[in-house]
């Protein structure tokens, strides 16, 4: 039988993972809205902050299968990392939708329960991961374009300070 404990670390873990799974959609959302704006403004196109702004809340509601292959066709998302991002997707997919029904009974078995963490725990650290990639990728990206990435991380520690009212 699983313990209150455990399973309100189980609960805790579901929500830690979902979070990162939010946090690495977030970033592929904000380099693709961002490629966009460019490739528009190199077609000569103006674009208002307020339409780049509209841009990325309309991207946001992006699934993360449409999500992927738009990152994929405007090479946000490199080849040779396309498979982990697939197989990701079937795992999200799975946390999201199916796993109560799949493994909930697992949780109360002790010879399983190890099994259902662990997969939870290997979603969670494969958003760390591809997060990170992105990340590194878009930075990269942003410094190529000319972006002054020391001046952009102050101004973004600047905003949380103002959030925390410090």
């Amino acid at each position: 039988m699983i313990s209150a404990d455990e399973l309100a670390e189980f609960y805790r873990k579901i929500g830690a993972t979902l979070w990162h799974l939010q946090y690495l959609e977030d970033v592929l959302t904000t380099f693709l809205t961002s490629k966009i704006v460019h490739e528009r403004r190199c077609a000569g196109r103006k674009v208002a902050v307020s339409n780049a702004q509209a841009l990325l809340v309309q991207k946001r509601r992006m699934t993360l299968g449409p999500l992927i292959k738009s990152c994929s066709n405007r090479k946000i998302i490199r080849p040779e990392h396309h498979q982990r991002f697939e197989s990701f997707k079937i795992e999200r997919h799975w946390l999201v939708h199916r796993c109560m029904v799949e493994i909930g009974d697992d949780l109360y078995v002790e010879s399983t329960r190890d099994a259902v963490f662990t997969r939870v725990t290997a979603i969670q650290e494969e958003s760390i991961s591809l997060k990170k990639l992105v990340v590194d990728d878009f930075n990269a990206w942003m410094a190529a374009h000319g972006l002054d990435l020391g001046a952009a991380q102050k101004r973004a520690e600047e905003a949380v300070r103002k959030l925390k009212g410090a």
